[in-house]
C-alpha cells in the first residue's frame, strides 16, 4: 500500500495529541524490544538512566517490551506510542526477534508490519522527529538462531521503510560493526552475545542524545 495513503488513513483515525510537556522540558519516547528495555544493573531500563545522566531534566518514556517482534509492537503501538503524552522525539528499536530463525517473521511481512507501525506514529508526529534504529549485530558464536547477514537484511528493510515515510534512521548495526571488537561491544550482563551492556549502550546513547 502506498505510504501516503496509509498515513492519510491514520490521520483520519487518530487525534493528534496535545503537547503535554512543559515549554523547557525535553521528552523522549523509546519503544521496541528487550534491547531498549534492558536493565543490566540499573533500576529500570539502562538507556533511561544513561539518557537522564547525560541530559538532566530529560523526561524518558520507555514502553519497550522484552521479546517483542513487529506483530507485537503493531498490536500495542496505539496505546504505547500514539496515545502516550506527546514527546519531542520517538525512537523505535525493533527487528532483532523478527530475524531470529526459531521465530522468524518473513522479511516481506516484517516490512508490512513496520510500514503500519510507522504510519500510525507519523500520523501524530512529524516524521523528522521519528527515529528508527536498525537491529544491531550479534556474537554469532553465542547466538545459534541469529546471523548477522540476516539481521543486516532486516535493517536494510527498516531503513527503506524509514525513507518512504521521511523518518530518520540510526544505523546501530553499522555503528557496532565498525567497533574494534564486536564481541566486546555486544557483551552484557547475560553474556549471550545479543543483549549488549554499558559499552554498547554508550554507543546508542551518544546517537540518541547527540
Amino acid at each position: 500500500m502506498d505510504p501516503t495513503a496509509i498515513t492519510q488513513k491514520c490521520v483520519r483515525r487518530y487525534k493528534i495529541n496535545p503537547k503535554l510537556t512543559e515549554a523547557n522540558t525535553l521528552r523522549v519516547l523509546l519503544t521496541g524490544d528487550s534491547l531498549m528495555a534492558r536493565r543490566e544493573d540499573a533500576h529500570g531500563p539502562l538507556i533511561n538512566k544513561a539518557l537522564r545522566n547525560r541530559r538532566p531534566g530529560l523526561v524518558v518514556d520507555n514502553t519497550a517490551v522484552s521479546g517483542d517482534q513487529t506483530p507485537d509492537l503493531l498490536a500495542r503501538v496505539d496505546y504505547d506510542v500514539v496515545q502516550r503524552p506527546h514527546a519531542d522525539w520517538v525512537f523505535v528499536l525493533i527487528g532483532t526477534n523478527d530475524a531470529a530463525a526459531h521465530k522468524l517473521v518473513p522479511l516481506a511481512q516484517f516490512r508490512v508490519n513496520l510500514e503500519q507501525i510507522v504510519a500510525r506514529i507519523v500520523a501524530v508526529y512529524s516524521a523528522d522527529r521519528v527515529v528508527l534504529i536498525t537491529p544491531p549485530p550479534v556474537n554469532e558464536r553465542l547466538q545459534r538462531h541469529r546471523s548477522n547477514a540476516r539481521i543486516q537484511q532486516y535493517g536494510q528493510v527498516l531503513s527503506k521503510v524509514a525513507a518512504a515515510y521521511d523518518a530518520r534512521v540510526l544505523d546501530l548495526y553499522h555503528l557496532f560493526m565498525v567497533t574494534p571488537n564486536l564481541e566486546a561491544t555486544v557483551d552484557g550482563g547475560l553474556h549471550d552475545g545479543l543483549h549488549f551492556g554499558k559499552f554498547g549502550y554508550g554507543i546508542l546513547l551518544m546517537r540518541c542524545s547527540g
